[in-house]
């Protein structure tokens, strides 16, 4: 195993990174332990559907950032994803696995670009579900057109500031800006603009649909130079 993963390309962007290592362990525990995947997910998912019902117990008002990666929240976050160190590790495929009407704000950085269209269209359904009513909808997603405006324009992105995933680009002419935001080796589904997200947003049914600026409370700094940020009320 240790083999496998050393012979794994270096990767420049952390999340992905992870999320690959992830990945391979869990292909390496599939072949070598096939039983034993479905047992210990659902080991798992029952020890966090326990650990909400105690935290709805506990606190009044519940936020949570969905697709965190592998790190713990952070004053009134909550974090759920399959990382070994979120509060809540849980397959966000499966929805979300709070109760109808008792989270107050759901984030998202950077997960949405992950989903296709339809599966975006059903964990929408799952955050309108799951919030309050008047709750907050906060998302941060790439912004597709810089890569796309400088393909179009012939403008040249600096390598080592916009192509930090380095597997992702292949170097090859400026039609690769594009391929690079569009599918991400193989990571991205779907690509995001100011008009798109929001009119996503309303056709789902969320109100007062805008977009804001960037929280340093809540956003990452390292990533705000390819990002775009909005927000919605069930």
């Amino acid at each position: 195993m240790m083999q496998m993963l050393q012979s794994a390309e270096p990767l420049a962007h952390p999340p992905l990174r992870n999320a690959l290592v992830i990945a391979r362990l869990k292909q390496f525990t599939k072949q070598m332990f096939p039983f034993a995947v479905p047992v210990a997910s659902a080991v798992r998912h029952q020890f966090s559907k326990r650990k909400i019902q105690r935290l709805l117990r506990e606190r009044s008002e519940i936020s949570v950032e969905v697709g965190a990666g592998d790190k713990r929240g952070q004053g009134e976050w909550i974090t759920v994803d399959l990382g070994r160190n979120c509060d809540i590790r849980w397959d966000l495929r499966r929805g979300l696995p709070f109760p109808d009407r008792t989270l107050q704000k759901i984030y998202s950085s950077h997960f949405f670009e992950h989903l296709s269209f339809s599966e975006a269209q059903t964990f929408l359904e799952e955050c309108q579900r799951a919030l309050i009513p008047g709750g907050k909808f906060l998302i941060c997603v790439p912004n597709a057109r810089i890569y796309i405006e400088a393909y179009v324009s012939g403008r040249s992105l600096d390598e080592g500031t916009y192509f930090q995933f380095a597997p992702a680009y292949n170097h090859t002419t400026r039609m690769d800006y594009v391929n690079y935001m569009a599918y991400m080796g193989g990571h991205h589904k779907y690509m995001f603009d100011e008009e798109n997200l929001l009119h996503i947003l309303r056709a789902k049914g969320f109100r007062n649909c805008r977009l804001r600026p960037f929280d340093p409370a809540l956003d990452r700094r390292e990533r705000d130079f390819e990002s775009f940020y909005a927000e919605a009320e069930k």
